[in-house]
């Protein structure tokens, strides 16, 4: 199977492949059919050869019965030398009840008494079937069947059968198959080249088109040419072309101003999108900087446009490497959305480590602001866990998808009581699962939100708790690698 795999995953040309598969199965085949000839012959083969024997031994063993109870032994060595006289046979013997040889002609594989294969389980054994083995070479079949006179067994008779002739016509026949075999194997794999490539002349040019279509070209070559199911193929793919590319400028455009997830959630809905939507569990993150009036009032638009670019864009970043989603950049705040619009059993500690990955960037950038002597900027991150209304808000001429409810205002407003540098989190996300360990009640003790008649009991985090987290260093230099490493 790894094989198979690596050979489909190299750029090789389809008609090859194509090749190397017929060839491949029509070798199969052929293989299979070969040995099976080969096997059925071969089994037809020890079938005869076994049934010679056996026919020969019942007829020896009645040959050898009357004289064997009148104990006429010279009787018996003239049966055994006449029954020699056979070129398949080798050896003809018998013997008595105790395994002692009476009368014996030609090659004799037997040893007397005990040693003898034959009687090893005994002569008083009560079968009378005919018994068989064949020598360590191979060469020789012998048979052993008792001697009865009115069905009471009055000795042995023996056999060798000499395998030699019936084996040189077995091996003619299996290289006559094997050479057949061969030879239509290699008729096959001649043929599979020219078939593959004919099999695959429709499929060019349908990637011809398609490629075409790719380049933003239109395509006309051969579409006339054919009439048949491929021609039409080719027909729709040009039609195709012009719709193609608008759906994809329209997909491009729709990602650079909603997060991915939210894109491809809004092109997959059909019909007319509607106003409202659905009650979900997930964690909202947001992240806004320390003093942006100040800031804002030192620095002219265009500094302040490019200082959040030069920010932002790496925590969208670092939220999308959590699963997370970026719902809106407000001002200097960016909200980031966990659990939704896709369920996450983790959404809130996917969160969390969100928020320590923006934290570590932000320190690596001004790491470097400082160094190029720019004014450090800090953040302040606020999380929050519970249900929220999910879907579309607006005008059904213009909507957004969003969140909105309680469980977004104590974000936004833990998020004002976050320390520069810090993560403050509700009591809501540090019930989550995989919180524990990460996160620790915050010194300031149960506080009041504004707009909200209950208190909220505040947990935060710092980074030497995530300091042997190797997947979240991963992650990081992955989105920010550190300057002082860099240079």
């Amino acid at each position: 199977m790894q094989l198979f795999d690596r050979f489909n995953t190299y750029p090789i040309p389809l008609a090859i492949r194509w090749s190397v598969s017929i060839a491949a199965l029509l070798t199969l085949v052929m293989s299979l059919l070969g040995w099976f000839l080969i096997s059925q012959q071969q089994l037809s083969y020890h079938q005869q050869t076994n049934l010679l024997g056996e026919i020969i031994i019942d007829q020896f063993s009645r040959a050898a019965s009357e004289p064997l109870i009148a104990d006429d032994i010279l009787s018996l060595e003239v049966l055994v030398s006449q029954q020699g006289k056979n070129e398949l046979i080798l050896g003809m013997q018998l013997f008595d009840l105790n395994g002692k040889i009476l009368a014996s002609a030609g090659e004799n594989p037997f040893k007397d008494n005990q040693d003898n294969p034959f009687f090893s389980h005994g002569v008083d054994d009560s079968s009378n079937a005919i018994r068989s083995q064949v020598t360590e070479d191979g060469a020789v079949f012998s048979y052993l069947k008792p001697v009865l006179f009115q069905n009471t067994r009055i000795g042995y008779a023996a056999i060798n059968i000499d395998r030699a002739p019936m084996e040189s016509n077995l091996r003619r026949t299996v290289n006559a198959l094997v050479l057949t075999t061969a030879g239509l194997i290699t008729l096959g794999v001649f043929l599979a080249i020219p078939l593959a490539y004919r099999f695959c002349r429709p499929i060019h040019q349908l990637m011809e088109a398609g490629e075409a279509i790719d380049r933003g070209e239109s395509w006309d070559l051969g579409a006339q040419e054919r009439r048949d199911e491929i021609g039409r193929v080719l027909t729709s793919f040009r039609n195709m072309s012009a719709g193609l590319e608008a759906k994809r400028h329209v997909e491009q455009t729709l990602s650079k101003y909603l997060s991915p997830n939210v894109a491809s959630k809004v092109l997959a809905q059909q019909g007319e999108h509607q106003l409202g939507g659905t009650r979900s569990e997930g964690s909202v993150l947001f992240c806004d900087i320390v003093g942006f009036t100040k800031l804002s009032e030192e620095l002219e638009p265009e500094e302040v446009s490019e200082l959040l670019n030069s920010f932002f864009r790496y925590f969208a970043v670092a939220g999308q490497s959590c699963q997370g989603t970026v719902d809106n950049f407000i001002g200097d705040c960016i909200m980031i959305l966990f659990g939704i619009p896709e369920y996450d059993e983790l959404h809130a500690f996917h969160a969390l480590t969100c928020a320590v990955l923006i934290q570590s960037v932000a320190a690596r950038i001004n790491k470097k602001r400082v160094s190029e002597g720019s004014m450090p900027v800090e953040f302040r991150i606020g999380i929050n866990s519970g249900v929220m209304l999910a879907g579309n808000l607006g005008s059904h001429e213009r909507m957004q998808f969003t969140v909105v409810g309680d469980t977004v205002n104590v974000a936004s407003r833990i998020c004002g009581l976050a320390k520069p540098g810090g993560i403050l989190l509700t009591d809501d996300a540090a019930a989550q699962p995989g919180m524990r360990g990460y996160i620790r009640p915050s010194k300031m003790g149960p506080i009041s939100v504004r707009g909200r008649s209950t208190n909220i009991v505040p947990y935060a985090t710092d980074l030497s708790m995530f300091t042997d987290e190797y997947l979240l260093h991963q992650s990081l230099d992955a989105i920010y690698p550190d300057p002082g490493e860099t240079s």
